[in-house]
């Protein structure tokens, strides 16, 4: 393979940056406001009153699975794909191990204690998923595993790395398809996250909620549209 300079990569993800702007300014713009209504729901945080108990431990998830979902914005943004599908995977995972937390003692008490028992038998994920509703249940585990055969290093997250002339793609690249993937599955996880951040503030955040839950409204269309396009691809 060729020697490339670094910064001939950096050029490229420039390019490829302005050419997804150019090609997608409404999901980018979605995406941006939804990033800092997540973000100014933390302003309204009331502060924590019960020591390291649920509370703390919803709010550390929901802001780790901010920080994974800013990351994977500007990710799939620039072009890197299954990296962003990486980050945006383990956002869904903060939002499940806390909605699990809410509702099963156990899953807290063993994170709380730091316990490796957490990760095993009935507290991994597809178990955690079981406990949710049916249909939720049914949902995430679809999503998690389309997301999981592109993080892990199988057959569909390989072959992204072929150009349709079988070149390999180094560094980022735009591709309408890859894009539409990294959005769908990123507007999933950006949908459900901020209604836990809401779960942690309680009353203190009714003016935010108001105010987000409009535009948190708009990512289920979306997330279907996104689905149809996706369902019918036809290069």
């Amino acid at each position: 393979m060729t020697a490339i300079n670094p910064y001939s990569v950096l050029k490229i993800e420039s390019e490829v940056t302005d050419l997804i702007y150019s090609q997608h300014p409404t999901e980018v713009s979605l995406c941006e406001r939804l990033l800092s209504s997540y973000l100014n729901g933390f302003s309204t945080l009331p502060p924590i009153s019960d020591s390291i108990g649920l509370r703390t431990v919803l709010l550390l998830l929901t802001t780790r699975g901010f920080n994974s979902l800013w990351s994977s914005f500007h990710l799939f943004r620039k072009g890197y794909y299954s990296q962003s599908i990486i980050l945006t995977r383990s956002a869904l995972e903060d939002w499940l191990i806390g909605e699990d937390c809410r509702n099963n003692p156990g899953t807290l008490n063993l994170l709380l204690e730091g316990k490796d028992e957490f990760w095993r038998r009935e507290f991994k994920f597809h178990q955690m998923a079981k406990r949710l509703p049916e249909q939720i249940a049914e949902s995430w585990k679809s999503i998690y595993d389309s997301m999981s055969s592109i993080a892990h290093p199988r057959t569909p997250s390989l072959t992204m790395l072929f150009t349709p002339s079988k070149d390999i793609r180094l560094g980022p690249y735009y591709d309408k398809y890859h894009f539409l993937k990294s959005y769908q599955v990123w507007l999933v996880a950006v949908s459900l996250l901020p209604e836990a951040l809401f779960s942690v503030m309680e009353s203190e955040a009714e003016d935010w909620w108001q105010t987000y839950s409009p535009l948190y409204a708009t990512t289920l269309p979306e997330i279907e549209s996104v689905k149809k396009q996706l369902d019918n691809w036809n290069p």
